[in-house]
């Protein structure tokens, strides 16, 4: 036997030398996994739009409350025309969310809109809100606050933007097919008297 045989003879009968034959070879830089093979990636859903307002739509605009309520008030109706709306001022506020829905349905209103209005020197703010015809609550209040000449301006520029959304659903809410929580009260008179009933009753 040579000398180069006998010392690889040596060589792999030692312990470390049997241990790196048995080791597995070393794996692969572990990185993110991704979808199985031949598997397309998952697709994230978008995201649903927001409904939009229905130009024509019915919209009660109540009374507003408060200093200077009625300047603000007519700005607020200015916007809302500009965008189409359909306009109902003359309505009185009831007193609960199912009297409002049963008006919605009995007027054909989307929504109603009513504001508070405060001033203090050369200051002012003003919170409109949104209440769904279909709810019959509120469902947005936005506020506008700053100098007192400069308020009808903001609200001109941002009301929109604002309310837009609510009014988008309440718009979307009354095309819904819905129907009363209660059928309108009706009086019972009792039967109708016949005439000779009535001589009876007479005599």
């Amino acid at each position: 036997m040579t000398a180069a045989a006998l010392a690889f003879g040596c060589l792999a009968a030692s312990p470390a030398f049997a241990a790196s034959k048995r080791q597995p070879p070393a794996s692969k830089a572990h990185g993110k996994k991704g979808p199985p093979k031949g598997c397309p990636a998952p697709k994230e859903e978008p995201a649903a739009a927001a409904p939009l307002p229905v130009a024509g739509s019915k919209v009660a605009v109540l009374d507003f409350t408060g200093d200077d309520a009625e300047s603000v008030r007519k700005q607020v109706m200015h916007v809302l025309r500009a965008k189409g709306m359909k306009l109902m001022t003359g309505l009185r506020p009831v007193d609960s969310p199912e009297q409002f829905r049963e008006l919605s349905v009995a007027m054909n209103l989307v929504a109603y809109i009513d504001g508070e209005v405060a001033v203090d020197g050369r200051t002012a703010s003003a919170t409109v809100f949104v209440r769904n015809g279909l709810t019959g609550l509120r469902s947005a209040s936005v506020t506008f606050a700053g100098e007192r000449r400069q308020l009808g301006t903001a609200i001109a520029k941002e009301l929109w933007e604002r309310i837009g959304v609510p009014m988008g659903e309440a718009c979307a809410d009354a095309a819904k097919p819905h129907k009363l929580a209660r059928e309108p009260m009706r009086i019972n008179a009792g039967t109708p008297l016949t005439n000779a009933e009535t001589d009876a009753a007479a005599e």
